[in-house]
């Protein structure tokens, strides 16, 4: 799938930008910038595409991403069936030399300058929701003056002593991810993504998804494995275990429901691909999150 890439527009008398967001759900288009992008989910359930990686989230879901790595948010389909629904997040953005070129590295500063390096690979925090950070993130959206740099500080300080685990692989982010803000063949490709986030329950071929996209079947996986360093069918098959783990998780129907509602076709390729993605069978799979 392909990215766009997002400017950041800062208000007056600002260095960087934090923000509570408050809408009915996240659905942004894939997109990329070269900022820093620190993200808190306060209420909303759903997917994130993370470089090449497909994953749940939900309340208590903090990221830190470092520049240009390609991302998109999308919300649960329950979000379209109520209209008292939200999605909310804290989200900070500041690029890389916002204090000054060499800030960062300075001997005070190596845990953060640490912290921002792993960040390039993405970076998820476990135990974010039992730490001070989802306070002092609300509260530095509402500060003012120099408080607002030392409130972030403090932040990035707090975050360098969490447990991370790192979201990107290394085929993906040690090549060159494929982002062109100009090429024509974008529009396409967004096609491509938003129709198959829609759809991944249904049977899927590639020759259906390359005439989405305008292009020969051939030239398609070409173009797909070029932009995300996957297959297609790797994507469909690691977004389809991604919505059966979400369901395990919530523990409320059969498997083989699970397996038919995730877009597998019988229970024994679904148990392989489940295997393939998690090393465990769905069923240890719950088993597991249920103890």
């Amino acid at each position: 799938m392909k990215a766009t890439y997002q400017k950041i527009l800062l208000s007056e008398g600002s260095s960087f930008l934090a923000t509570r967001l408050i809408l009915p759900r996240f659905h942004s288009e894939y997109h990329f910038h070269p900022e820093y992008e620190l993200k808190y989910v306060i209420e909303s359930k759903g997917k994130r595409f993370i470089g090449d990686t497909i994953e749940n989230f939900q309340e208590g879901d903090l990221i830190l991403l470092g520049p240009n790595i390609p991302h998109y948010w999308k919300s649960d389909d329950i979000h379209d069936q109520s209209d008292l629904m939200q999605a909310k997040a804290v989200v900070v953005l500041f690029s890389a030399d916002f204090l000054g070129t060499g800030f960062f590295d300075i001997q005070e500063m190596i845990p953060i300058h640490e912290l921002l390096k792993k960040s390039h690979a993405g970076l998820v925090f476990p135990d974010a929701i039992n730490s001070w950070i989802p306070g002092m993130m609300d509260e530095l959206t509402q500060a003012r003056g120099p408080r607002r740099i030392i409130l972030l500080l403090e932040i990035m300080n707090e975050l360098a002593n969490l447990e991370t685990r790192q979201l990107l692989t290394e085929d993906f982010s040690s090549g060159t991810p494929f982002l062109d803000a100009n090429s024509p063949s974008f529009v396409r490709l967004q096609k491509v993504h938003h129709y198959v986030i829609q759809n991944f329950h249904y049977p899927l071929q590639i020759e259906d998804i390359a005439q989405i996209a305008n292009m020969t079947p051939h030239a398609f996986c070409k173009y797909f494995k070029k932009s995300t360093k996957k297959t297609f069918m790797t994507f469909l098959n690691e977004l389809r275990v991604c919505h059966a783990k979400k369901l395990l998780i919530e523990n409320r129907i059969p498997i083989s429901q699970i397996c038919m509602e995730s877009g597998f076709n019988n229970i024994s390729n679904f148990n392989r691909q489940f295997k393939t993605g998690t090393n465990m069978t769905p069923s240890d799979f719950r088993t597991m999150y249920n103890n």
